[in-house]
């Protein structure tokens, strides 16, 4: 079934819904403990976030990352993942009193995100590339004055490219970096004006985190 036909059931919920979906997410995965096909998973870690075209810039925004992942083996050195996990992007400006910059800005956009990838395997390292696809659930923005309220809304899909790389610590036990920057725009500009290279705002994101493999074979 299509992750987005779940979407109405999301925005019915409390507004810490995604922790019961994250609980389905890790009940799911020990149901799949069992099966050799698929080797299922979870993870946790953080991230690094900017916006691009919101004036500033730098990783400053640092967010959660949780979820499920279900990977099949497609042959010796390739495979597929499915992924599944709550994740904060946003971005952040804290100033800088000491050059006279007072401004305070902070954005918080939650998604629940669904990534589909290949990768290549390289004994310990595994490399990923494949599409994502963004469902925002909940958006909030503030400045010195407290919570900002009539910008232009945000796009509640986002459609973004992931590159990553794994590195296997023990047998089931890893570590991963990724680049994920929106293919569509996120918002448009609140003067509503926009072109070929400068559409809007486009989410711009790091994640590291440590994942665990379930049924992974043991490393020859």
């Amino acid at each position: 079934m299509c992750f987005f036909a779940f979407i109405p059931i999301f925005v019915k919920m409390k507004s810490n819904y995604h922790i019961y979906v994250l609980i389905f997410l890790l009940f799911f995965v020990s149901q799949l403990k069992a099966q050799k096909r698929f080797i299922p998973g979870v993870k946790l870690g953080m991230t690094a976030t900017q916006v691009d075209g919101d004036t500033y810039q730098g990783y400053h925004k640092a967010g959660p990352i949780a979820g499920a992942s279900l990977t099949a083996k497609l042959s010796e050195k390739w495979s597929g993942q499915f992924e599944v996990f709550y994740v904060q992007k946003g971005s952040r400006h804290n100033g800088n009193p000491d050059e006279g910059d007072f401004s305070y800005y902070l954005m918080q956009l939650n998604y629940i995100e669904v990534p589909l990838l290949f990768q290549y395997h390289q004994k310990k390292f595994t490399f990923d590339l494949g599409p994502g696809f963004a469902y925002l659930f909940k958006s909030k923005e503030y400045n010195f004055y407290g919570e900002i309220f009539g910008n232009n809304p945000f796009n509640p899909l986002e459609v973004n490219g992931n590159i990553g790389l794994n590195y296997n610590i023990f047998n089931n036990l890893g570590i991963s970096w990724r680049f994920s920057y929106s293919l569509n725009t996120i918002r448009a500009y609140n003067t509503g004006a926009s072109f070929w290279f400068n559409p809007g705002q486009k989410n711009n994101q790091l994640s590291f985190t440590l994942t665990y493999q379930f049924n992974r074979a043991k490393t020859e």
